[in-house]
């Protein structure tokens, strides 16, 4: 698979090597501008054949940028492409080009050693021809260990690049680990006040219903004390009559009379007594209505009560989840490093 690359990478080694002495050139200013708006527009992949064209096309604009910066901000990326095997193919190619090279030194003079044999001062031409055989040796030696150490070089720097995207890469699990933990602790906080709140309801509901149940009974205590009244008072009247009765068979018709309206009389109390009682009851019912259908109200409040604070708590997560998708979409699109201030030192790198 071709390695690609991001936005964010390409300019961020651009604008650590135009930032890293603490100046930045004009040109070099120009030139982040230029290949920064190329980058931003372009719409297919960053692999490492289209990001180059990209850079030889931003250089084609700044013609102001000189050849030892551009040639070290191309490296710079490209070098971000395959470092290992890119190296690896180097060293090989310069290894190459040293045998080669040394191969071709060596068939040169010993070309020039046997013509050098033909003439009047073969001896002289010969050692001569050893001479620089042996200085040329020694010079390709000497490059060789030279590219040696350059390979060295680029690969200890290959390594500390490697070491510090480790280290950046356990950051980043690090952070995610606190996010996680974080969502869960506040998971369970609203998972705790869920559970109270619920508990306190029901406490609340268990409550009402012990003061309606204790009204009910209140009222049926009051409604049968009521009635046994009233049929202690009908017995009453009851056994005045059976009285009137029996003593009528005793009394004179005159006597009788005037008993009969007396007891007449007290019958007429008895019931207005018990309209008045009645009348009472009735207001009393009245009034226990009138508290039932508060009572009922107050609960028909609550529910009413209890499912807008459902509702809001919904509402209110639904907002938390879409203001976390949405921070995850803006964590997730493109980010384009800024430069520094503008500066007046133009000193070449």
């Amino acid at each position: 698979m071709t390695e690609q690359l991001n936005l964010t990478d390409v300019m961020t080694e651009v604008q650590n090597f135009i930032t890293s002495d603490g100046q930045i050139i004009p040109a070099q200013r120009d030139f982040y501008r230029v290949l920064r708006e190329k980058m931003t527009n372009y719409t297919g992949l960053f692999t490492e054949s289209e990001v180059e064209l990209i850079l030889v096309d931003s250089r084609s604009e700044v013609l102001e940028l000189s050849d030892e910066d551009y040639t070290a901000i191309f490296d710079l990326i490209m070098d971000r492409f395959g470092l290992g095997k890119r190296l690896e193919e180097e060293a090989r190619l310069r290894e190459e080009l040293v045998m080669k090279e040394r191969l071709r030194k060596e068939a040169e003079l010993k070309a020039r050693a046997e013509a050098i044999a033909k003439t009047k001062a073969e001896a002289e031409a010969r050692a001569k021809a050893e001479a620089e055989l042996k200085a040329q040796i020694e010079e390709q030696e000497r490059l060789a260990e030279e590219a040696r150490k350059r390979a060295e070089e680029e690969e200890q720097a290959r390594k500390q690049a490697e070491e510090n995207a480790r280290i950046a890469e356990e950051e980043r699990l690090r952070a995610e680990e606190i996010a996680k933990i974080e969502e869960e602790a506040r998971l369970k906080a609203e998972e705790n006040a869920r559970i109270k709140a619920e508990e306190e309801a029901r406490i609340k509901a268990e409550e009402e219903a012990r003061i309606k149940a204790e009204e009910e009974a209140k009222l049926y205590a009051e409604k049968e004390k009521i009635r046994l009244e009233e049929e202690a008072k009908l017995d009453s009247i009851n056994e005045a009559h059976q009285k009137m009765v029996e003593d009528a068979i005793r009394i004179s018709e005159e006597e009788r009379l005037e008993e009969e309206a007396k007891i007449n009389a007290e019958i007429e109390a008895a019931k207005r007594f018990a309209e008045i009682e009645k009348a009472a009851e009735e207001r009393e019912a009245e009034r226990l209505a009138a508290e039932q259908a508060r009572i009922v109200e107050e609960e028909a409040a609550k529910k009413l009560a209890e499912e807008n604070a459902k509702r809001e708590e919904e509402a209110a997560k639904k907002l938390a989840e879409e203001n976390a998708k949405r921070e995850e979409e803006e964590a997730n699109s493109k980010i384009i490093p800024d430069l520094p201030p503008d500066s007046t030192d133009s000193h070449s790198k």
